[in-house]
């Protein structure tokens, strides 16, 4: 067993948010605040400013009117798309790492967490439920705590994490329990918590494995969005993953599975859009 309090120590160790990237998160989460609030902000960040402006004004979004200030971006792509341009901003260098010697088959995390954003950018179009517009930036961020792990934990725990799985049958999170006495989940809320992050995105990190450990429809449409996210990336590897959501987290979110049937390949032909666009996905 190791120091669970140096394993948050270290957590605690990355580098903390841009300051207008954490106004942002409590901005959009704030039931008071409205698209001039979340404009006002971002027009005082000159980086953030110019990725909005060219995301307005991308293949994706573009109408026949091109966009040339901050408000009119905002009002194009909502506060939810925003909040999460912002976040990946902020945290792409080192989600775009790779992860080495974690758990089998490890993926990228940066294709793996870009993949899951994007199912949650598609889901208002499929599910009756209204998606809590922190759920992008949540679904970008939902396994940052393997990063930590990966990077504190040295090669012979990783090793053991690893053969408890592949021989004691184990599921990652349960490995990691017996091990470490957290999972990656719980580390992840830890560090979203560490940013300052709204408690809805600490919440929806936190649960991503068991939403009905929590009642906010956040954890359960992150959960969705993991697990669109590992199909897209099994499709991109020449693998077939058969989705299984459980009745119960479809009946949260409003959907259907018909409509989880068309839901999978508009999301992962958007992430293809993404990945011609940029290389590093």
């Amino acid at each position: 067993m190791i120091d669970i309090q140096k394993l948050i120590e270290q957590a605690n160790e990355l580098s903390p948010l841009p300051a207008s990237t954490v106004r942002l998160a409590r901005l959009v989460s704030s039931p008071e605040s409205d698209l001039n609030d979340v404009a006002e902000l971002i027009e005082f960040d000159q980086g953030l400013t110019v990725k909005l402006l060219r995301a307005a004004n991308s293949s994706a979004n573009a109408s026949a009117t091109r966009i040339s200030n901050v408000k009119e971006a905002v009002g194009r792509l909502g506060t939810a798309q925003v909040m999460a341009l912002a976040m990946a901003a902020s945290t792409r260098p080192f989600l775009q790492s790779r992860i080495h010697n974690y758990g089998p088959g490890e993926p990228n995390l940066w294709r793996h967490s870009v993949a899951a954003a994007v199912a949650a950018e598609v889901a208002p179009h499929f599910c009756r439920v209204p998606v809590p517009p922190e759920t992008l930036t949540t679904a970008l961020l939902h396994d940052i705590g393997k990063l930590v792990m990966s990077r504190f934990l040295n090669p012979e725990i990783l090793n053991f994490i690893k053969s408890a799985q592949e021989v004691d049958h184990l599921g990652e999170r349960e490995a990691e329990s017996l091990l470490l006495s957290v999972d990656h989940a719980e580390l992840g809320g830890l560090i979203a918590q560490h940013w300052e992050l709204p408690e809805r995105v600490v919440q929806g990190i936190t649960h991503h494995h068991n939403p009905e450990k929590s009642e906010d429809v956040i954890c359960a449409f992150t959960y969705m969005a993991n697990q669109i996210a590992k199909r897209i990336e099994a499709g991109l590897d020449g693998r077939r993953l058969n989705l299984l959501i459980p009745d119960d987290i479809l009946e949260q979110v409003g959907l259907t599975k018909s409509s989880l049937d068309n839901y999978c390949p508009i999301a992962a032909s958007r992430f293809e859009q993404l990945r011609k666009r940029y290389d590093a996905v």
